[in-house]
């Protein structure tokens, strides 16, 4: 089934670093289109609404029987870059670690038979990438159905080049945060930037000025001087210590979904849309 665009950070991190021309390299990212999620959104070539919850989903291990008195989880593995997914990768769960399953060719996993109301953190693990994880979910009732659980992982190489681009060593006992703070029906299966200017973003508890936040400008390269979020809506904490966090993002007149963070050491954990700081 096709995928919807996909719009990414990294990739231009890498132009960035690669040439002198940086505004040239910018400038074409305006259109590009990103991969956060990908269970609903539109085929391009149609303007038709697509679903990534189909019958190719990987399998799941370690599930109970579904039916009304479970919940059924699925999602996607995107890797930064356009139209590329993470096939073969392992998915489980940090709170239930018996559970597990494999994305499949299209990237997208599902779980069949999870327990209704739980905390789960999903977890991605391939080679060539680093451990990444998710925010952390409240299940919903039974019989109901979670959609658009995304993954967005770079690749090791760009995750080192990011690193570089924010000037910091990844400290393999502490987590790296990301988020998109994102406007209201917006998410990474929209064509074109899709987040919340002019937004600020805490994380409690509350952390040294060193530790972020990092925003990343309307070109999609985190700038270490902005203090507030570019229409494209990222932002970064770095070298956070092991615990569990809140992000809340604020701005006059906008309601945002906080974010629950679970941050494990040596654990990259990517909040993306529209699993995010999501704009009501």
């Amino acid at each position: 089934m096709p995928r919807a665009p996909i719009r990414t950070a990294l990739p231009r991190v890498l132009v960035a670093l690669a040439t002198t021309a940086l505004a040239t390299a910018c400038a074409s990212d305006s259109d590009a289109t990103t991969g956060d999620d990908l269970s609903t959104g539109t085929d391009p070539t149609t303007d038709t609404p697509t679903t990534g919850a189909d019958t190719s989903a990987g399998s799941s291990e370690g599930s109970t029987s579904g039916g009304a008195t479970a919940v059924m989880v699925s999602g996607d593995a995107f890797e930064f870059g356009p139209y590329t997914m993470i096939a073969g990768a392992s998915v489980t769960i940090r709170e239930f670690p018996e559970q597990g399953t494999t994305t499949d060719a299209d990237g997208h996993f599902v779980f069949e038979a999870l327990p209704p109301g739980a905390a789960a953190t999903f977890v991605i693990e391939a080679e060539g990438y680093p451990r990444t994880s998710t925010k952390t979910f409240t299940l919903p009732a039974a019989g109901e159905a979670l959609e658009r659980v995304t993954f967005q992982v770079p690749d090791d190489a760009t995750y080192e080049l990011l690193a570089g681009v924010v000037g910091v060593v990844p400290d393999e006992t502490t987590c790296q945060i990301a988020t998109t703070v994102t406007r209201v029906g917006k998410s990474i299966y929209d064509p074109g930037a899709h987040g919340e200017a002019g937004a600020t973003v805490t994380i409690d508890p509350p952390l040294p000025a060193e530790h972020g936040p990092i925003y990343f400008n309307a070109d999609v390269i985190p700038q270490l001087d902005l203090t507030e979020t570019s229409d494209d809506g990222g932002v970064l904490f770095v070298n956070v210590p092991t615990g569990t966090y809140t992000l809340t993002a604020t701005k006059a007149g906008v309601e945002f979904v906080a974010v629950e963070i679970a941050c494990d050491g040596g654990v990259l954990v990517n909040a993306s849309p529209p699993n995010g700081l999501q704009a009501l």
